[in-house]
């Protein structure tokens, strides 16, 4: 079963060369809208890794659109790369890290795909795969697990946003995990995420660059074959996705399979 990479920290084409080869790519069409194109590449053995650039900001594709797309390509397993804003003072550039809970703090973004039918209370709980994570942090031991909040841009934070983003739990900032996370779990899907610190949060002086950010791309890249092969190990999933009553259960999947 093929992963789905998607790559929210700009890199030239050719460094994802490790994955395999480039075999096909893809656009879809959705009920939320066109999504993609997505690429394939296939390494000699073992699945593909679909990869999608994907950057937030407020023309971004519907991320409806990206998740359904994903489940139409047969992925069950998503991998997220996201560039963040250290509030964590404790961050610096390049740092590495593992989302491991959010605070969803999107105003425009769609928040579900239930807008006509209704779920109920959808749990939260794990909040981003917990075996994508494993598998992470086995791969990348110098990765921090963080909180993400999950913003929406082209703005940025101002200085006291940072301080009440910080006193709210929060140790980075982002665009592209949030609402897709959750999203991710109402079509029954697990999603985890990797980041690179990239900059320090509004009430901190900015950080003189020193390549720490293309060093942490190199790291990361350089482990993205073995990720891939130890989620192909991971057979089963802990993920407890759609925890709503067995009615509410069944509608987003008869949906889906209508559609296609």
């Amino acid at each position: 079963m093929p992963h789905l990479l998607i790559l929210a920290q700009p890199l030239p084409p050719r460094s994802l060369e490790n994955l395999g080869d480039f075999t096909e790519e893809r656009p879809l069409s959705t009920p939320y809208g066109e999504a993609g194109p997505f690429a394939l590449r296939q390494p000699v053995s073992g699945d593909g890794v679909w990869v999608l650039p994907y950057f937030g900001g407020p023309a971004r594709t519907d991320p409806r659109a990206t998740l359904w797309a994903a489940k139409e390509l047969g992925v069950q397993r998503i991998l997220a790369w996201d560039s963040v804003i250290g509030l964590d003072h404790d961050l610096d550039r390049g740092q590495i890290i593992i989302p491991r809970d959010y605070i969803g703090w999107t105003k425009h973004q769609p928040s579900t795909f239930f807008e006509e039918t209704g779920a109920g209370y959808i749990s939260q709980v794990p909040p981003f795969c917990p075996d994508i994570s494993a598998v992470i942090a086995r791969q990348l031991p110098e990765a921090k697990g963080v909180v993400y909040l999950g913003g929406e841009g082209p703005r940025r934070e101002t200085a006291a946003e940072a301080r009440m983003f910080r006193q709210w739990g929060a140790d980075v900032r982002g665009l592209n995990l949030v609402p897709e996370t959750y999203l991710a779990k109402e079509l029954e899907l697990c999603f985890g995420a990797v980041g690179v610190v990239i900059a320090h949060g509004a009430d901190r002086s900015p950080s003189t660059a020193g390549g720490e950010i293309r060093d942490a791309d190199r790291i990361i890249l350089a482990a993205l074959p073995a990720i891939s092969s130890d989620l192909e190990l991971t057979q089963s999933c802990d993920c407890d996705h759609l925890q709503t009553g067995p009615r509410q259960r069944g509608v987003l999947s008869q949906d889906w399979h209508e559609w296609r």
